[in-house]
């Protein structure tokens, strides 16, 4: 069993060293400030923040902050694209085992997600101090604020271990950016619109469900994080099927 567990650990740490080498994580760092950023200047938040509630102005900084989570969806890919684009991918299998080395990323995507949404609520935050009012600062930092970070959290782990799984069925730098970046963005946010009833049901939906986003239709936090539970079970199991072939035997 310790054996089982140091290899495990070992795994691990391989997988956060290779994730923060290089220049990518400090991408991925930008864009976990900069798309709550873009997002909130769409919203016209924070220069309306005066016209608007306490609870309102709680509830937008966490709905911002949740957008987080496609980036967190890309880092848990990232995972796997950056060894599939380097081409060592298949050398960490041979030697490690598919098993372990699925373990080992599935585990760091989790810590990736825990901690690209932390990074991006503290640089995203802190850039904030300077556009609020001393008023909203204040409602913000209150432990009714906080309450909803857990729901945040748990968005963007969920969101990093779906982008996992999809890093292992796709193994394409490009086009596995653009599933998990761009679609969500660009199609799944416009349907939490248009189109509730449906989008709920969506990987984004149920993420933003967990989020308790401010969109009417979303499933409340336990149905959504089983419907974002489903996809991420659904995924893993494609994974490993697609990965029982012969280039990893």
């Amino acid at each position: 069993m310790s054996r089982v567990a140091g290899s495990l650990a070992n795994g691990l740490r391989s997988e956060l060293l290779r994730f923060v080498s290089g220049y990518s994580v400090l991408g991925i760092m930008a864009f976990t400030a900069l798309i709550p950023w873009f997002v909130a200047n769409f919203l016209g938040w924070p220069g309306n923040s005066e016209v608007l509630t306490s609870a309102d102005n709680v509830q937008t900084f966490w709905a911002l902050s949740a957008s987080i989570a496609p980036v967190a969806t890309f880092a848990g890919s990232y995972l796997v694209t950056r060894e599939s684009y380097y081409g060592t991918l298949r050398r960490s299998v041979v030697m490690s085992g598919l098993k372990r080395v699925l373990t080992a990323k599935y585990v760091a995507a989790a810590l990736v997600g825990v901690a690209t949404v932390i990074t991006g609520i503290a640089l995203w935050g802190l850039s904030m101090t300077f556009t609020l009012t001393p008023a909203v600062r204040d409602q913000l930092l209150t432990a009714e604020s906080w309450q909803h970070m857990p729901g945040v959290l748990l968005a963007s782990t969920m969101g990093a271990l779906w982008g996992c799984s999809l890093g292992w069925i796709i193994r394409h730098y490009y086009a596995t950016t653009i599933l998990t970046l761009l679609i969500p963005l660009a199609l799944e946010l416009p349907l939490l619109v248009s189109t509730p009833e449906l989008a709920r049901l969506l990987p984004s939906g149920a993420l933003a469900g967990i989020a308790t986003l401010p969109f009417d239709g979303l499933l409340d936090p336990l149905p959504a994080f089983l419907v974002s539970l489903a996809w991420v079970l659904a995924s893993a199991l494609c994974a490993v099927r697609l990965l029982r072939g012969k280039e990893f035997q």
